[in-house]
């Protein structure tokens, strides 16, 4: 009853401090605000996978929960008013600070968004944290990208590229989308002091308004750098638990190789002489195509970890995924489709089931997510950066096994549908199902292989009697041999000037 409590008062409070003045105030210099306060139930300790995956950090993995949360940001402006253009410089700024209380952390702070944003023209620098997904997509109504879902809470970085897609050639029919971040990562008492780096460049191949494009390019993401205890304890991984961090080797982790005996000659150990630092990333492909007036994507992200799934060896590996935008025009009655989204991903092939050190250019058993030296991986504060069906140990139920990797999970064939719909314009209706087959890593596989299923039921819908507020209900169940079986829900009201 608890949250049930703080909704009811949340919605008086909200309300009573809804002012015009203030709405005008802020629509004046094109900044919103929005605060929204919710509970969270489960059957078990768990709250169900549908309801905190790809949530950026913000829904707390235990429950029951409470959950309050404020929004405050500046938008870019569309066009100069005056001039009746796009204006060449602008700025603006996003903060979201997230409290959540439950019986197992009490109360906790989350910051999932929080930076300052700059724009000249097509170019734009950012400093912070920023909610983002990696790889070309659906990004509305995706299972997760594999490089980067929006499942973890943002890594704070600085950033410099393009807005959207630049035409530069063959009369705006070749566009490009590029950015290069550099980011801090320290997540004690695990890591002190790493770093990332990230980049894309992806390539659009037809004009804006062409009724057919094509996407292709690749992103790449590396973990370096860091000092920890636990490495104290691996000389033959870290020099007294110190990872290389001289910047004169950063261009070896932008150009993700070393040359040859390049540690012996500074110090480190020969596990760095393969590569400096926790690398991987997706090469990925898309077709967009107007149908009868409904917009079809379909489009694929390949994995690689290594040089041999660099090289495809482990095909077919990664996500593939088909998305259709429906012309509401088309359509009749009070129930409207509006996005249609199904998605495969396979992760079970990696190159192979055995790790070749010599003898071969391709080391097989690619182990995605894990990594040697940074024992918790593809990972921030407990949580998976990328697809959220590689699985920490800790989301899963630790009852029925369990692993010295913090991915014990990283073999999966998954198949994901999710539906996206109006009813009378005033409800927006969100279903998630995913069935997967879960196999362990390699070597360490699933006897036998574990189902899972999982499932969302969202209802966003608009209060006619209280000015831009929306109250959110969702349910939602685990069934399987992966998580506890849970029933659990979400009740939520959200308000906006």
């Amino acid at each position: 009853m608890q949250f049930i409590r703080v909704v009811i008062a949340s919605v008086l409070f909200l309300n009573l401090t809804c002012l015009a003045a203030f709405g005008q105030t802020l629509t004046k210099y094109r900044i919103g605000a929005e605060v929204e306060a919710a509970g969270i139930y489960a059957t078990d300790e768990f709250a169900p996978f549908w309801i905190r995956s790809n949530q950026y950090g913000a829904i707390p993995r235990d429950a029951p929960a409470t959950l309050l949360q404020a929004r405050l940001w500046r938008n870019y402006a569309v066009a100069d008013s005056a001039k009746g253009k796009k204006k060449n410089f602008d700025w603006g700024f996003v903060i979201n600070p997230v409290a959540t209380y439950n019986k197992v952390n009490k109360l906790n702070f989350v910051l999932p968004e929080a930076h300052v944003k700059v724009r000249f023209r097509f170019l734009e620098f950012y400093a912070g944290r920023r909610r983002e997904v990696i790889g070309l997509g659906d990004s509305t109504l995706t299972s997760g990208f594999y490089a980067g879902s929006g499942n973890a809470v943002p890594i704070p970085k600085i950033q410099l590229g393009t807005i959207g897609y630049v035409p530069f050639a063959f009369n705006k029919f070749l566009a490009v989308n590029a950015a290069f971040s550099h980011g801090w990562i320290n997540n004690p008492p695990y890591i002190y002091a790493a770093r990332l780096h990230q980049k894309h460049v992806y390539f659009r191949l037809g004009k804006p308004q062409a009724k057919t494009k094509f996407y292709f390019g690749i992103n790449h993401q590396a973990m370096w750098a860091g000092h920890s205890e636990y490495l104290k304890a691996q000389p033959d991984m870290a020099e007294n638990g110190q990872l290389p961090d001289s910047w004169s080797l950063y261009k070896y982790v932008v150009l993700g190789f070393t040359p040859k005996n390049w540690y012996a000659k500074r110090g480190f150990t020969s596990f760095d002489s393969y590569r400096i630092g926790n690398h991987l990333g997706t090469y990925d492909i898309a077709l967009e195509t107007k149908m009868y007036g409904n917009r079809l994507l379909i489009y694929h992200q390949h994995i690689y970890e290594d040089v041999s799934s660099l090289a495809f060896q482990n095909f077919p590996d990664g996500l593939y995924g088909v998305n259709m935008v429906f012309n509401q025009e088309n359509q009749s009655g009070d129930f409207r489709l509006t996005r249609l989204t199904a998605e495969v991903l396979t992760t079970k092939d990696q190159s192979g089931s055995e790790f070749y050190i010599t003898g071969s250019i391709y080391q097989g058993a690619d182990n995605y997510f894990n990594h040697s030296q940074y024992y918790q991986g593809w990972s921030y504060k407990d949580a998976a950066i990328g697809t959220p069906f590689i699985t920490p140990l800790a989301d899963i139920d630790q009852l029925k096994f369990a692993s010295p990797r913090y991915f014990p999970n990283n073999r999966v064939n998954m198949f994901y549908l999710g539906a996206q719909g109006t009813y009378r314009e005033s409800l927006l209706l969100t279903l998630r199902t995913s069935l997967s087959r879960n196999y362990g890593t390699p070597g360490a596989d699933f006897a036998p292989p574990r189902n899972q299923f999982s499932a969302l039921l969202s209802a966003q819908m608009k209060l006619k009697n209280f000015h831009n507020t929306t109250l959110t209900a969702q349910l939602a169940a685990d069934q399987g041999e992966l998580f506890r079986n849970s029933y659990g829900g979400y009740l939520g009201i959200r308000k906006g000037w």
